[in-house]
Parts: structure tokens; C-alpha cells; sequence
């Protein structure tokens, strides 16, 4: 299916300014390649110091032909003109004037370099082995010969231009479904699967290919019924038979469900796992047809990992609960060795940073868990193989300390490690003794820029005994500025015992973060493989229609045997690093908030954290924000917290699949009880419209694209309001003060109950001067710009009834809670308090209860009250710390009316405002620790 972008091909606002694309370029046929048939890729501009034009021409020699030419990394002026023939110029790769130094990689005081990237083109031919390929720029001529392709790049024109061999590509998706998340494995006979999820008109399919004989079969569809499905896996089982897997969401649970084809026909599908709720499923299976499935399973408030396995004779054993840890244990992956058994690995958040995990399962009999690593790192998405010596082997992500703490634009020199700054691959192996690595690292022949961003390694063996290992590396369309558009490509490097081959790109392999590669070894000992692209064009970096591609990587030129002498590897050692705490009392802290209960006119509230306000890699301005499977393990796990919203620009410039999978992966992590995910969007304009976040209980109502007229100022929120009364949603405006924010010129108060008044990407909007906050003789206190019309007390004294909550917004982690007080711990129990204001804005885990009283009667935050004439309001405040408090202020339409500084932990008071007077009032508690740490309560509005 096609996306749809809408009239005037609106396809993003982001930072204030219109984007407008067409649609990207038609792709290469999906027809097989040929057997005489290879591929390369020519990189033009290596070495370049300034713009170089490349424009060429490729041509093979006698009776060979240029069959597809495709533009790699091209830029807007850049095209492939015909066949074997291109325009293109080195990439310009520069920090303009005056850039913000935060949004920058660069050192304070350091001058922007401008760099020249290259450019590459994707050429499949055809010809005889002998056959002489040309190829002709403008920058010079060069030949090499076909049988010449090689992995490793060969250098031309003094090595500005080079020359490797890459896989041939073919695509198996078709136009009427956007495809992801694909599977792969090779069957007896010689053929190879692919299966991959379909999604068309708001629900999934499995659907899948078989290649016999040169040849590609029709799409068949897997699944019983059109539903929510989430991954899929195929392997081959005993007697020729193929199994495929895959999640489904029945209600509120997913369950993981098989169907095995038999002398080629479907069987009835099978429930693998029911009990709890079953996602991240993985299979893989033994040469002689054992199966094994493992998966990742809420219950009982956790996530755990679980096993179940298909003997050969075909039954099905118990599932055997892998994980052992309290905490949450993370995406299983899975090998079944030539003997039967059973190699599972996971990552596990059991000493509070992720640590990789694995087990054997033999016979029916478990091992004990062991440890892999143990490091304060992030450690964790793992993959499984097992080499000719029946030996597992394990890869997996790695990234900094205090991974997801506290981060933010006022910590000038954090602790902790963003969510995805930076990611590198490491690999291991289990020799019966102890986990040993290979004495030459994957680094060892990255490029500088691939060493500390590159993750997601997936791993198999040939038949040879080489390690395959396909890995995801973004690239920026300007390397250093953070937010610069981004894509993430796979790349291929292989092992043969000694050292790792330069990594070598797999074409049409762009997209997001989370999008592995599926690989599979056939009879003959090739390496296969499926992936999925959404797309996008380098110089938009806006996704198209998401396909599923396939290739066979083992290359054409015939490779020595792999050695893995015990004499190239060392034992594994976790890296020494410095971990200091964050939040020594964390656990403590949370759990306190947890217990805390408000009592307030005959109804109990529980105080629910979360944040309203986060990105990933949806937005086109990614700033280390991780993709959404990260985000919601950092709400899980490094923030412990209740619920959360992801808020990217419209969810990925209006496209329904992009849409369709965010809201699925909403439902995918509800776990009832434990944690609950909201449905929401960011909706972003320029000052004096302004940023929303646009939140919903419920699923369903796709992003209201941006008119011209509200970017340009001259239309206000009217249509937003009417298509939220329709649609039973909320908004609330953020970055108010900022070039983002607004001047209040709209407010509905059934719709947009809430400010967000911090955010730990930015500053506070209270007031001008406020703790946190900028003012006009120190704008640079805030990023962004400077609006001081856009600070909350502004909007109190035009009479809106705005309450406040506080989140993170891009990159910062850890530093802002949007404090929820509900009856409820579901969606709608949370839109219903919000709607009320029953909320409040802290920078830790502080415990906030501020009510009044009037008439004997009490009231909480957010509450609009009205009160006899000749009636005092009381107040009564509650407050439970992390540190000290230095100062808690009672304040009242501007004025400071009541301060007290209790240096202690917990502090409680009961306040009468004896000089209220007839008319309306605004009152609200601010709360500061003696470590800086804030609370804001929502007001209380009193009428007399």
C-alpha cells in the first residue's frame, strides 16, 4: 500500500519549518537476479577536499550489460540519467554560521571543518567472469574485471574512487502492503523462505515466499486472520516440514501461535504460548528438526523468558522459564546445535543496567543461568550461533554507563549515557570452560565513524566456518549536528578466526533503528538473507513504502576455510569503567510513591509518574532518543515509571504505517497493573502557535496534518480543538517560553487542561527569573529562543485553567515526571485525572499533596472550588522528598504567601489564607530540595 502523505504533499513540521517532498523515486525491478549476475558498489569521492563532480558512465565489456543502476546517499541535484549512467557531486558536509553549539558535536571554540562526503552507486551486471567492466567520470577512467569483485574495496584513481562486491538484491514485497520484520530460513530440498508481516487497511498478515529452483512463488498468507501481529519467525522442521511463528494480540494479552505446512499444505494453527502476554518470540531449529521458540512474557507485573521445544518425533514439551532475575529480562535469541541443544541468550536488567544472559536447554534439563557480562554498561539485543564445533556463540549491543539517567540541558556534565549516542558491537564464544572473545575486535576495521555506532549484530555460520555478522550504523545527512535527518543501513562483515572483514553494505537497508536483518545457512552452506527498508531518500531521509528485500551474502569469490585457533582468542573481559550512582536511594524513592496514597473528599488517589513527552527515531530530528523499543525500556526499567507517551512529530510526517506500528507497540507494552502506555503524538508549530502534544486512551485517530495558515500564524488551534471534541482527546502546549512556544491566544479548558511547565531538554516556563528559568538579561539560561510571554503565570492571569506536569521532550532522561493523581491505573483513568488537573511537575521522585479546604469540605490540585464570601480557604500540604528540603512556597497570583524551610525529607503544613478577598484566586505549591531538585503542584482555583 501506498502512504499517504495528503494535499500539497505536507509531509512534516518540525522546528518551525515546512517540508514539503515528493514521492520518492521508483525502486529497482524484484525480479531474481540472473546467476551470472553481480553486483557492486562504486563509491566516487573517497578523498575528496572540496565539491567534486563525479558524473559518469559504466559499461561492460562485450557481451556483458549493465542491468540496474541505483544512487546510494544521493543528494537532491543528484541522479542515475539512464541506464549505466549518472550526474553527482561530492556531498557538502558543514556546521552553517551561528549553529547552536548544543545541537552541535563539536568542541566549544572549535571551527567547523567542512567535510566532503562521498557518493555511491549500486550497479548489477551481467557478463561472463573475463568480462572487463568500464567505468567512465568526469574526474577520470578505470577497468577492472568482474572476476575481480571482491568483499574488500579496491582502490582506482589513486583511491578516490573504489570498487567492492556487494550482495544482489531483489525485492519481494509488493506495492499494496508496507513489509516489515522479516524471517528466513532454508529448507532440505534446497529452497529458501522468506516470510515477513504485511500490513494493509489497519491490521497484519504473515506472508510469505518459497525459493525453489531459481524460481519465487507467489505470497502466501500465513496467518488465519488479519489482526495485530508483531514479528514473525520460520524454520525448518522435521520431514521437510516448515513452521512459522508469530505474536497476536487478543485484547489486552499477545499470544505467540505456530502453523506448520505439511506436503504442502497449511495445518490448523497451533497456541505456542497463552499464559501472560508473549512478544519478542524467536525460533530456530536443528538440522535433524528439533524446534525451539523462545519469547519474552509479562506476567505478574515482569517480563520474563521463556522456552518451549518440538522434538523430532513432533510433540511439544512444557515451557521451561528461562530467566531467574526479579527484574525484567529482554528479547530472547535462540540456536539449536546439531545434538539437540538448545543455546537461548537475553539481556536482563537484574543489577539495574542491562547484562547479557544465557542458558542451555539439553534433553529436557536445564543448565543454571550463566552470566556473560557484568559490567556496568549497557549490555543487551542479542544474537545466537553455533559454529562446526557445536560451540554457541553470542553478539550482542553495548553502550555507556548509567544508561538512561539523568540528562539534561542544566547538567552540563552528566553521569549517564543517552539513550542512543553511541552503540558497539561485541561477540563472544563458549568454549565448555569459559567465554572467550576473538583477539581482533570488530572495531579493529571499522572506519572511525562505524566504532561507536554500530548495534543490532546478527550472527550465523557458513559452511565454511566463517562467522556472518549483519549490524545496523546510522548516518546523518551533516555528521556532527545532532538532528540532522538520519538513516540507519546494515552492513555485512565476516570472521574467519582471525580477523573481520572491512563491512561491507547491504543496499536498500535504510530505515530506522530497530530493523535487523533475518539470516539462514543452506545445505550448500550459503548465507541468505531478508531485511526490510522504508525507502527513504538520503536528501529528504522521508520514508516511502516500507519492502522486504532478500540476497544471498556469501559472495561469489570462492573463501578459505575459517580456522578458529584457540590461539586467536582471549577470554572474555568485561571492560573496567567508572559507574558512579545516580540515585543511590532510587528503588526507595519510587517505591515510597508507589505507597503513597491521597485521601480527599471520601476518594483515594495514587500518585502515577510517567512522561508525557518523548522521542525516538520517528523524528526526523533525532537527538540521541533510541527507537520506540528503547523508549519504552527506559520507562520500564531506568525510570521505573508508570506509563508514558511517545510524542513524535505527527508520528512520522502523517503516514498511517508509521502510525499503525507506533500505536501497536502502545498496546504491545500495556501490561495491566504494571505499566500503562498512552496513544499520543507531537504536533509542532512556531511561536505564537506553539508545540502540542496531542494524547488519547484510546487507539485509533491518526495526526491532524499542519495547514499553511497555522504554520504562518494566521490560524489558531480551532481545528485541533474540533477534531479533538471529536475524536475524545487532549492537548497541551510545551517550550512556551521558546521560539515553539505560544502566546496563549487559544485555550480550551475541557481540551487543554496542562502545561508543560519543565522540561528537562529545555528549561521552566513559570515565570521570568523562576528557579530554572531565563530571563531577558539571560536568555542563554534556555535554549531555544527566548518568548517570556509564553510563562505560565501569563496564562493564570488570562483566567486559563491550566495545570502543570513536567517531561523530557528529546535526548534528556530521567529529569522530568509528569505526576499523575488517579482513582485509576488505566488509560482512561489517567486521561480522566488529567482532564481535572489532578497533577504536578517534579524533577525527582517527589511526593506532592497539596489540597484546600472550604466548607469542610476537601479539594485536590486542579480543582476549580467556589467558597462562601466570608470564608478563609485552608491548605493543606503533604510533601516527601529525595533530599532535604530547603524551601516549600505557597503561592497566590504572583504573591509569595507563605515560605517555610524545614531541612528534612518529609515536611507537612496546614496554611488559612486570612486575607482572601471576594473574586478569583490562584493558588499553587512549589517545592525546592536542598539539592536543587523541584516540584510544582497544579493550582487550585477559589472562587468567592
Amino acid at each position: 500500500m501506498k502512504r499517504s502523505i495528503g494535499g500539497l504533499a505536507l509531509v512534516a513540521v518540525l522546528m518551525g519549518v515546512l517540508v514539503f517532498v515528493s514521492k520518492p523515486a521508483p525502486q529497482p525491478s524484484s525480479t531474481t537476479p540472473a546467476a551470472s549476475e553481480r553486483a557492486f558498489l562504486l563509491m566516487l569521492g573517497e578523498k575528496a577536499s572540496a565539491e567534486e563532480t563525479w558524473d559518469g558512465t559504466v559499461r561492460v565489456a562485450g557481451s556483458g550489460a549493465v542491468a540496474s543502476t541505483t544512487g546510494w546517499h544521493f543528494s537532491t541535484t543528484d541522479k542515475v540519467t539512464g541506464p549505466g549512467a549518472w550526474t553527482c557531486k561530492t556531498r557538502r558536509d558543514e556546521i552553517v554560521p551561528f549553529s547552536d553549539i548544543d545541537y552541535t558535536e563539536m568542541a566549544p571554540g572549535e571551527k567547523p571543518q567542512v567535510f566532503y562526503q562521498p557518493v555511491g552507486l549500486y550497479i548489477t551486471v551481467s557478463g561472463p567472469a573475463e568480462s572487463s567492466v568500464q567505468v567512465q567520470t568526469a574526474q577520470g577512467s578505470f577497468e577492472f574485471a568482474l572476476s575481480s569483485l571482491r568483499l574488500e574495496p579496491a582502490e582506482f584513481l589513486n583511491g578516490r574512487a573504489t570498487v567492492h562486491e556487494v550482495a544482489a538484491v531483489q525485492k519481494l514485497s509488493t506495492p499494496q502492503y508496507e513489509d516489515d520484520e522479516p524471517a528466513v530460513t532454508a529448507l532440505s530440498d534446497g529452497s529458501v523462505v522468506a516470510a515477513w508481516v504485511g500490513y494493509q487497511n489497519q491490521a497484519d498478515r504473515v506472508l510469505l515466499r518459497t525459493l525453489r529452483n531459481g524460481a519465487w512463488s507467489e505470497a502466501e498468507e500465513v496467518t488465519p486472520k488479519a489482526a495485530d501481529i508483531f514479528r514473525c519467525s520460520v524454520v525448518a522442521g522435521a520431514g521437510g516440514s516448515l513452521w512459522a511463528f508469530w505474536s497476536q494480540r487478543e485484547n489486552d494479552r499477545w499470544q505467540i501461535w505456530g502453523r506448520e505446512k505439511r506436503d504442502g499444505k497449511w495445518q490448523p494453527a497451533e497456541p505456542i504460548a497463552q499464559t501472560g502476554s508473549n512478544t519478542f518470540h524467536r525460533a530456530a531449529a536443528s538440522s535433524s528438526g528439533e524446534i525451539a521458540v523462545v519469547w519474552q512474557s509479562y506476567r505478574n507485573g515482569q517480563s520474563d523468558i521463556f522456552l518451549k521445544v518440538r522434538g523430532s518425533q513432533g510433540s511439544w514439551s512444557q515451557e521451561a522459564r528461562l530467566s531467574d532475575s526479579p527484574a525484567n529480562d529482554w528479547e530472547p535469541s535462540v540456536a539449536v546445535g546439531a545434538d539437540g541443544a538448545v543455546y537461548a541468550a537475553w539481556d536482563t536488567y537484574a543489577h539495574g543496567n542491562y547484562d547479557v544472559q544465557f542458558r542451555t536447554w539439553r534433553d529436557g534439563n536445564l543448565s543454571v543461568v550463566a552470566s556473560v557480562t557484568s559490567s556496568p554498561n549497557f549490555q543487551a539485543q542479542t544474537s545466537v550461533a553455533i559454529d562446526r564445533e557445536n560451540r554457541p556463540w553470542v553478539a550482542w549491543n553495548e553502550s555507556g554507563v548509567n544508561w538512561g539517567k539523568d540528562q539534561g540541558f542544566l547538567i552540563p556534565t552528566p553521569l549517564a549515557t543517552p539513550l542512543h549516542q553511541e552503540r558497539w558491537v561485541r561477540v563472544a564464544m563458549w568454549d565448555g570452560k569459559g567465554w572467550l572473545e576473538p583477539k581482533q575486535k570488530p572495531s579493529a576495521v571499522f572506519p572511525p565513524s562505524m566504532r561507536h555506532n554500530s548495534e543490532h549484530p546478527q550472527i550465523v555460520f557458513d559452511g565454511g566456518g566463517r562467522l556472518f555478522m549483519v549490524f545496523r550504523h546510522w548516518t546523518r545527512q551533516n555528521s556532527r549536528t545532532i538532528g540532522s535527518p538520519i538513516v540507519w543501513e546494515n552492513y555485512l562483515t565476516l570472521f574467519d578466526g582471525e580477523r573481520w572483514s572491512t563491512p561491507d553494505l547491504m543496499l536498500m537497508s535504510g530505515g530506522s533503528i530497530e530493523k535487523h536483518a533475518a539470516l539462514t545457512r543452506d545445505a550448500q552452506g550459503a548465507i541468505w538473507s531478508a531485511w526490510m527498508t522504508d525507502n527513504r531518500p538520503f536528501s529528504t531521509m522521508i520514508p516511502g513504502n516500507a519492502d522486504v528485500y532478500f540476497g544471498r551474502l556469501t559472495p561469489q569469490e570462492a573463501l578459505p576455510q575459517a580456522r578458529m585457533a584457540a590461539s586467536q582468542f582471549l577470554p572474555l573481559v568485561d571492560p573496567m569503567v567508572e559507574a558512579i550512582p545516580v540515585h543511590n536511594r532510587e528503588a526507595e524513592d519510587i517505591q515510597a510513591m508507589h505507597n503513597y496514597t491521597i485521601s480527599s473528599a471520601g476518594k483515594r488517589y495514587k500518585i502515577y509518574r510517567g512522561d508525557m513527552h518523548r522521542h525516538t527515531d520517528v523524528s526526523r530530528d533525532f537527538k540521541y532518543d533510541g527507537s520506540l523499543i528503547e523508549l519504552y525500556r527506559y520507562a520500564l526499567d531506568a525510570a521505573g515509571m508508570d506509563y508514558i507517551a511517545a510524542t513524535d512529530h505527527n508520528t512520522g510526517y502523517d503516514q498511517e504505517f508509521t502510525w499503525w506500528q507506533n500505536q501497536k507497540l502502545v498496546d504491545l507494552f500495556l501490561v495491566p497493573g504494571a505499566f500503562t502506555p498512552l496513544f499520543a503524538y507531537e504536533r509542532s508549530l512556531p511561536y505564537p502557535n506553539g508545540h502540542r502534544n496531542v494524547i488519547w486512551s484510546k487507539r485509533g485517530f491518526r495526526t491532524l496534518p499542519v495547514s499553511r495558515d497555522e504554520q504562518r500564524g494566521v490560524e489558531g488551534a480551532a481545528k485541533l480543538y474540533a477534531e479533538l471534541r471529536r475524536t475524545n482527546g487532549i492537548t497541551m502546549p510545551h517550550s512556551t517560553g521558546t521560539d515553539q512556544g505560544t502566546d496563549f491566544r487559544d485555550n480550551d479548558p475541557d481540551l487543554e487542561p496542562l502545561i508543560e511547565i519543565y522540561q528537562g531538554y529545555r528549561t521552566s516556563y513559570e515565570y521570568e527569573g523562576a528557579p530554572r528559568s531565563a530571563t531577558a538579561l539571560n536568555k542563554h539560561a534556555q535554549k531555544s529562543g527566548f518568548e517570556p510571554q509564553g510563562f505560565w503565570w501569563n496564562a493564570l492571569d488570562k483566567g486559563f485553567k491550566l495545570g502543570v506536569q513536567a517531561s523530557s521532550d528529546h535526548w534528556s532522561t530521567h529529569i522530568s515526571y509528569a505526576c499523575i493523581l488517579a482513582e485509576s491505573w488505566t488509560r482512561e483513568g489517567l486521561l480522566d485525572a488529567i482532564r481535572k488537573r489532578h497533577s504536578y511537575a517534579a524533577t525527582d521522585n517527589i511526593a506532592l499533596d497539596f489540597q484546600a479546604v472550604t466548607g469542610r469540605t476537601a479539594h485536590m490540585m486542579g480543582d476549580i472550588v467556589t467558597a462562601q464570601a466570608k470564608e478563609d480557604p485552608q491548605f493543606l500540604v503533604r510533601v516527601s522528598g529525595t533530599a532535604a528540603i530547603k524551601q516549600i512556597d505557597l503561592i497566590k497570583n504572583h504573591a509569595f504567601i507563605y515560605t517555610t524551610r524545614p531541612d528534612t525529607r518529609q515536611a507537612r503544613f496546614d496554611y488559612v489564607d486570612k486575607q482572601s478577598s471576594p473574586g478569583e484566586s490562584w493558588y499553587y505549591v512549589r517545592v525546592l530540595q536542598e539539592d536543587g531538585q523541584l516540584a510544582w503542584s497544579s493550582p487550585i482555583w477559589i472562587r468567592k
